[in-house]
């Protein structure tokens, strides 16, 4: 069972959109890096604690057949990125849809499998995320992924796995089994602003 994260146990999504509103700025773009194609960096297990975050992706040639790999150095340990990836009031904080508007909002649920996240704007959900956990360890997690909005419905798979320790970790992200072109496009830009968001987040408390 994963341990609860060591910050304020009064509103932590509170606390922890207050330090995303402080980090998005003019200095974003040089914070979070963009997407490089079409070749990966290679991945390295030695980061500077106070370097930006890299991320990395590969492309195939038929959308088809591609996936989405991240890899991301973050200055905190397995146990807290793991919680950060699991736990409803933190996952409101970092992840940031591509559609988001200024007048909506994520909302995460807990569900006995794994978690939903709601974009709600006046009161009704405009887009859903539903994450079942195939297995979650703290250092690795599979999931199976809906996206469910206007009627349609994708589904794919996400794998995270921590690798290294103490207050230096890689994070390593993979999205397979897309369904269309468009889905493929449509979370490569929800998890480059997230994942760039979380590293950030966990760098600032």
């Amino acid at each position: 069972m994963l341990e609860t994260l060591e910050a304020s146990p009064e509103q932590p999504a509170q606390r922890l959109r207050s330090l995303v509103s402080a980090t998005v700025g003019p200095d974003w773009a040089a914070a979070v890096p963009q997407f490089l194609y079409p070749e990966p960096e290679p991945q390295s297990s030695s980061f500077t604690r106070n370097a930006p975050p890299r991320i990395t992706t590969e492309r195939a040639s038929d959308w088809r057949n591609r996936s989405i790999a991240l890899s991301i150095g973050v200055d905190a340990d397995a146990r807290r990125i793991s919680q950060a990836l699991t736990e409803p009031e933190y996952l409101e904080a970092w992840i940031s849809l591509p559609d988001h508007a200024d007048d909506s909002r994520i909302i995460a649920s807990k569900r006995a499998d794994g978690y939903r996240l709601d974009q709600v704007c006046d009161g009704r959900s405009i887009t859903s995320l539903v994450a079942s956990f195939l297995f979650c360890h703290q250092r690795k997690m599979r999931l199976s992924w809906r996206k469910l909005a206007a009627q349609e419905m994708s589904e794919s798979l996400v794998d995270f796995r921590i690798r290294g320790n103490f207050a230096s970790s890689i994070l390593e992200f993979r999205q397979t089994a897309f369904i269309s072109a468009d889905e493929y496009l449509w979370h490569q830009r929800l998890w480059q602003r997230s994942l760039g968001s979380l590293a950030l987040i966990l760098r600032s408390i």
